[in-house]
């Protein structure tokens, strides 16, 4: 199980992650955009229902990307539709608060979803040395049963979560960021930690 070191070293991967998601997304917006990720938390299968009382908005915006290799699972891009919607307009304008959520508006939250979860993904796997596959990233709206996985349900499982604000000049929205593990795919990801801090904390006492 993971302890406080642990969490630490999850935190700071999310964080350098979603940085450099951060970059990419604001080359190609006008807007200055940051990321910030202030707290991160980990759901065993026991409490998913604990996990969902952080969603209490009606509807979802929510990117998929599936991952496997040395891990097994799903990464995943949760917004309110709400919140979706004023981070599209920063991309197309504030007069896209008007415009119903057609292909152009999903295309776009597909992409800054695929920026962000490849970026976290990415840096998860160069930090921890994880040989990593991707899947293509799927888009879907729904209510909040469908923010879980069946796949994960049907399984024993642990779901790492990490609020994310999206700060747009003007104004501020938010997100959630969610990677799903099966139990088996958790385990390694200790080990891998595990791993990390002891080669870190080996080169710290040989200088």
């Amino acid at each position: 199980m993971l302890n406080e070191l642990h969490l630490e070293v999850l935190k700071e991967v999310i964080n350098i992650g979603v940085g450099k998601g951060a970059e990419v997304l604001n080359t190609m917006v006008q807007s200055h955009i940051s990321l910030e990720v202030p707290e991160v938390k980990i759901f065993g299968s026991d409490e998913y229902s604990r996990f969902q009382e952080h969603f209490s908005e009606t509807d979802y915006s929510i990117i998929t990307l599936p991952f496997n290799g040395e891990l097994n699972g799903f990464s995943k891009l949760i917004m309110s539709s709400e919140h979706a919607a004023k981070l599209v307009d920063a991309f197309i304008g504030k007069h896209g608060a008007s415009i119903e959520m057609d292909s152009l508006r999903v295309d776009i939250l597909s992409e800054i979803g695929n920026i962000i979860t490849n970026a976290v993904m990415g840096t998860l796997s160069n930090m921890l040395s994880l040989e990593l596959g991707y899947i293509v990233p799927s888009y879907e709206m729904g209510r909040k049963d469908i923010i879980i996985p069946k796949e994960i349900i049907a399984n024993a499982s642990a779901i790492l979560y990490a609020q994310t604000h999206f700060k747009i000049e003007e104004f501020e929205t938010k997100g959630n960021f969610a990677i799903f593990f099966t139990l088996k795919s958790f385990e390694a990801l200790v080990t891998k930690i595990q791993l990390f801090l002891g080669e870190n904390f080996s080169s710290e006492s040989l200088k």
